[in-house]
């Protein structure tokens, strides 16, 4: 049986109640569960990660303008326009042409995105992605680590030594930015759900 998120789960993690909490907890439940993410100890993560990638469950699309993103072929931003068209939205603000692509794919229309970017900001499709991505980088198993265990995570050409938390920051992020938030929210996770 899944463990239930309620609105007020995601109050409570954020610090206050927002408008994105209802429909946001709604399809936690409907969409995690086929992602086998569905235990306290992993919503744990998940939901960390979400909060400070939401700005606190604020927004669904990153505030930024996404101009710092054009030209960024890592990101598959090959045209011009492609960094303000796929800057980051969703729960894990899912960022770029190419990924935009992968989502696509995976819904079976490769260009469902690439044509309808902001669909990632509807809470069932922002779930979703974030699913996806947690599914793809194996995080439910870094999830369930005790917190005191020190993985190995390989960032800018070194191997780092890390605990679950740092790792599936670095993996959510592609680096340290947010990190001690992302960790304080995790932390108040634990209070709440564990």
């Amino acid at each position: 049986m899944s463990y239930t998120i309620t609105p007020e789960h995601l109050a409570a993690i954020a610090g206050h109640a927002t408008p994105l909490m209802a429909g946001l907890a709604e399809w936690l439940n409907i969409t995690c569960p086929g992602y086998e993410i569905d235990t306290p100890q992993e919503f744990c993560h998940f939901l960390a990660q979400a909060c400070h990638e939401t700005d606190h469950f604020r927004t669904l699309r990153e505030y930024a303008s996404g101009s710092a993103y054009e030209g960024r072929v890592d990101l598959g931003n090959r045209n011009p326009g492609d960094g303000v068209r796929f800057r980051g939205r969703g729960i894990f603000q899912t960022t770029g042409r190419a990924n935009y692509l992968q989502l696509g794919i995976k819904k079976g229309n490769r260009d469902f995105f690439i044509n309808n970017p902001e669909l990632l900001e509807q809470p069932e499709l922002s779930v979703w992605s974030a699913c996806e991505y947690w599914k793809t980088r194996g995080l439910n198993d870094i999830a369930n680590q005790s917190d005191s265990a020190v993985l190995s995570k390989k960032y800018k050409g070194q191997v780092l030594s890390v605990t679950p938390v740092e790792f599936i920051s670095l993996s959510i992020n592609g680096g340290y930015n947010g990190m001690e938030e992302r960790k304080g929210f995790y932390a108040k996770a634990k209070r709440i759900l564990v």
